[in-house]
């Protein structure tokens, strides 16, 4: 018995709502839309909505769900609910359907906020309940749920699109990172619930409170043992693989010919696999080598999506539509196309890698600062050493200067930023995997959602499990990084698997998942995102102003 629903959730005054919120976000749920209107003792009126993706459990369900004088509009999957459920009956509450969301409807009414520390999942929902609307996302930010609070009232949806005056209005850190993240969104008041944040909204006062409920775990260095860490990652990995890949609905994996897809796939081994080839990067960005070795070495079949200049002009329109904001990142079109296939072929759920690398310090940008502070750092010793930190700068200098995409003109508003969560208490490893984990896997949730809803299917994420994060944060320095290379601890955890002569546990350069969008609009080969990011943006407010305009 397991049951979970991907969907579109929205609600709030209803002058503040799109009339068309359920059709705007039929690709988040085309299998039920529902809705329900509440009001205050106040007489204040309360839209609460949704559009329902069954994936486990396919009858219908009450979409809203009422019970007890409560109401829940709710997206995710909650892969612990049984137990929470039973902990539940265990207090005396009684079940009317087989589902995670009338479970967290219970769990809400039983321990109140607290009920999320008791969730492992990914979840964005809305509980109406003794005169307040309560709010909550997921610890990491993998549902997405935006609001605007006012004068006028209080509303709150999946997406933007179902919000009514919209006004555009930059903000000066997501410019220079090129993406929005934790509150921030391109519009005037409109802000996004962060990552592990509730609120609390009590429309007799129109008051609103905000509150965190889950923060990145403070790091330690107490697992140093290789075979151990090695032997507990793959214990913590099998588990969050084994609870993400129940479903009713047929289940496949985005495989790249990385270590972080191949080691989930050599744990769940799925009888499909979905990875884009471009062919204007058959000579320097070439996945499907890999993976095609690596099919012939699991036996399962690897079914390679290679999308065109021609698809792309197609579809900008529909990229810009689902992902509403720049992300900066070519990828926005590859996983488009992964989905859209992927759901084509008749797949409803996918496993993808995202997080590894922030959690385990194996990106390319995370090396090359490691591997430099390890060669400067007897300089700094030395009787040199105050003419060398002038120079080099400090740790959170040398990562703003990376990070910067506006070249050294950005930098200082970047290091201000970073410097409110770079400690000196931690070293440059754990520095590197905080700010990649809060700050820059923002945006790539975005788009595992964004993208993958947009073609109805599901992405879960096996390594932004909560006690794979807790894991990562308790591991030695030489656990995540060695001999040049991140991701020490994966990669040893997939040599243990498949051995060491495939050419996914060789490989020492992996390259990101880049469309080449610069090629067919620019007739450039440079990878820099500034243009790419203005015409998404600008095709973007293009689908936005739409949907307004069609609503009545």
């Amino acid at each position: 018995m397991y049951s979970g629903d991907m969907c579109g959730i929205y609600g709030g005054s209803p002058d503040r709502i799109s009339r068309d919120a359920a059709r705007l976000l039929h690709h988040r749920g085309p299998d039920q839309q529902g809705e329900v209107l509440v009001h205050a003792r106040s007489g204040e009126p309360l839209l609460i909505g949704q559009a329902r993706l069954s994936v486990v459990y396919k009858k219908d369900i009450p979409t809203p769900m009422t019970r007890d004088g409560a109401v829940i509009t709710y997206n995710g999957e909650i892969y612990n609910w049984t137990a929470v459920r039973r902990e539940l009956e265990e207090k005396g509450w009684r079940f009317e359907t087989p589902t995670d969301t009338e479970v967290a409807l219970c769990a809400y009414l039983e321990w109140g906020p607290e009920c999320l520390q008791r969730l492992n999942g990914m979840f964005a929902f809305a509980i109406w309940h003794n005169e307040q609307l309560f709010l909550a996302r997921d610890r990491l930010g993998k549902k997405p749920l935006f609001y605007v609070h006012g004068r006028d009232g209080f509303a709150f949806a999946s997406e933007l699109k179902v919000l009514r005056h919209l006004e555009l209005e930059e903000v000066p850190i997501c410019q220079a990172l090129e993406f929005y993240f934790d509150e921030h969104t391109p519009f005037r008041d409109v802000k996004s619930v962060c990552p592990g944040e509730y609120l609390l909204y009590t429309p007799a006062e129109n008051r609103l409170r905000r509150q965190r409920w889950w923060r990145f775990p403070e790091f330690e260095q107490s697992i140093d043992d290789e075979k151990g860490a090695v032997d507990t990652l793959l214990d913590l990995l099998q588990d969050s693989c084994a609870i993400r890949k129940v479903a009713d609905v047929p289940v496949t994996i985005f495989l790249s010919g990385g270590i972080d897809s191949s080691l989930v796939q050599a744990i769940v081994k799925c009888p499909v696999s979905y990875t884009v080839q471009f062919s204007e990067f058959e000579n320097t960005i070439n996945e499907r080598e890999y993976v095609l070795e690596f099919a012939r070495h699991l036996g399962f079949e690897p079914r390679i999506v290679t999308p065109t200049r021609e698809d792309f002009l197609d579809t900008f329109s529909d990229l810009a539509r689902f992902i509403e904001f720049p992300v900066g990142s070519f990828s926005v079109f590859p996983l488009f196309c992964l989905s859209r296939q992927a759901r084509r072929d008749g797949f409803v759920v996918a496993l993808s890698g995202e997080g590894a690398d922030e959690l385990f310090t194996g990106y390319y940008r995370n090396e090359l600062l490691l591997r430099e502070a390890e060669q400067i750092a007897h300089d700094f010793d030395g009787p040199y050493g105050t003419l060398c930190r002038r120079y080099f700068g400090t740790d959170v200098e040398r990562f703003s200067r990376m990070a910067s995409r506006q070249g050294l003109a950005g930098v200082p508003l970047l290091q201000a930023f970073f410097a409110q969560q770079w400690s000196d208490d931690r070293t440059l490893a754990q520095n590197l995997s905080l700010l990649e984990s809060i700050v820059f896997l923002q945006p790539l949730l975005v788009m595992a959602d964004r993208l993958a809803m947009g073609n109805s299917l599901e992405v879960r994420n096996p390594y932004l499990d909560y006690r794979i994060v807790e894991f990562s944060t308790k591991l030695s320095d030489r656990l995540r990084y060695r001999d040049g290379q991140g991701k020490w601890l994966l990669r040893q955890a997939l040599r243990r698997l498949v051995g060491d002569d495939l050419g996914i546990t060789r490989r020492r350069i992996k390259h990101g998942l880049p469309a080449p969008v610069n090629q067919w609009l620019f007739k450039s080969s440079a990878f820099d995102r500034k243009d790419w990011n203005h015409i998404l943006l600008g095709e973007c407010l293009r689908q936005l102003a739409e949907a307004q305009d069609r609503s009545p």
